[in-house]
């Protein structure tokens, strides 16, 4: 991996060349290359960068028979996140605070499309009939369909906690690479010391509380997004431990399997908890001794 970043960045082209490719179809892995390249060169060829490569996907899209306004869209908020994190990188060196910026940009963004459309379920009504009816011809059981229904009424939400996971993934990786290319931090020191500071996490705190009583809409769709950055933090405080106590790596395999199975509800509420403790309760204060 050392000797494919370090060919990426020998030429810029290469790696504005890959994030114009990938963007229609793996967009987490163009804001990583796009904010990698700002970490690396600076604001100023990073903004210069970000909008060559934005250029390129509407020029692209254009030949190739995409929806140039859609694409344009998914493109510029692309770039822009990715020169934004970059940014935050390149004058800090800090992941906890690119991490902090993706959860404040992600409640943000709810706040705002809850405040321009109050009636989150009549918005999306027309596509989760079709969504709904697509359900039903391929015979999915009634309790799924259930399910899906009532999502709708947290759709902001749910779609804003997807993008602050592709946005973490990209910042890891792009942070990762960056280590790798010669950025003088640890990705494993910096992942284990992510926490959602008091700025965010009192707030949070206080929002996961009040959910318990009342279901306002935009107190409802907060919650995923603040469920996710608890999780982050609550695993950020499993790898602490694991690494401190040089735990067998199959329990880490173990916890990201469970991730991505049918119990990933479950693990996910207890990340969420893990990490909403450390906010309050240094869960990780004990691993100092051990250092």
């Amino acid at each position: 991996m050392t000797a494919l970043v370090g060919w990426l960045l020998q030429r810029r082209y290469r790696l504005l060349a890959l994030a114009v490719v990938v963007t229609p179809f793996v967009q987490l892995l163009a804001v990583a290359l796009i904010a990698l390249d700002t970490i690396r060169r600076g604001p100023r060829q990073g903004l210069i960068g970000a909008a060559i490569a934005l250029v390129c996907v509407l020029l692209l899209s254009v030949f190739v028979g995409f929806d140039t306004r859609v694409l344009g869209v998914m493109a510029s908020m692309t770039m822009a996140a990715g020169f934004g994190l970059g940014v935050i990188v390149n004058a800090t060196y800090s992941l906890t605070l690119a991490f902090q910026a993706c959860v404040a940009v992600c409640a943000a963004i709810v706040i705002l499309s809850v405040w321009m459309w109050p009636d989150v379920r009549g918005t999306v009504a027309p596509q989760l009939d079709v969504i709904i009816d697509t359900l039903r011809q391929e015979g999915v059981a009634p309790e799924f369909i259930d399910a899906v229904s009532q999502a709708a009424n947290v759709v902001f939400g749910l779609s804003a906690a997807f993008g602050l996971v592709q946005l973490f993934v990209a910042i890891v990786l792009a942070y990762w690479w960056s280590c790798l290319a010669g950025l003088p931090q640890s990705i494993g020191e910096q992942f284990r010391s992510l926490r959602m500071g008091r700025i965010l996490g009192v707030p949070a705190t206080l929002l996961m509380a009040t959910s318990l009583f009342f279901d306002a809409t935009l107190i409802q769709n907060l919650f995923p997004v603040v469920l996710v950055g608890f999780c982050i933090q609550g695993l950020a405080v499993t790898h602490a431990w694991a690494h401190a106590k040089s735990w067998n790596p199959a329990v880490l395999l173990v916890m990201y399997v469970l991730l991505v199975s049918p119990l990933s509800g479950i693990l996910l509420l207890a990340l969420g908890s893990m990490g909403l403790t450390d906010s309050w309760i240094n869960l990780r204060g004990p691993l100092r001794a051990v250092r």
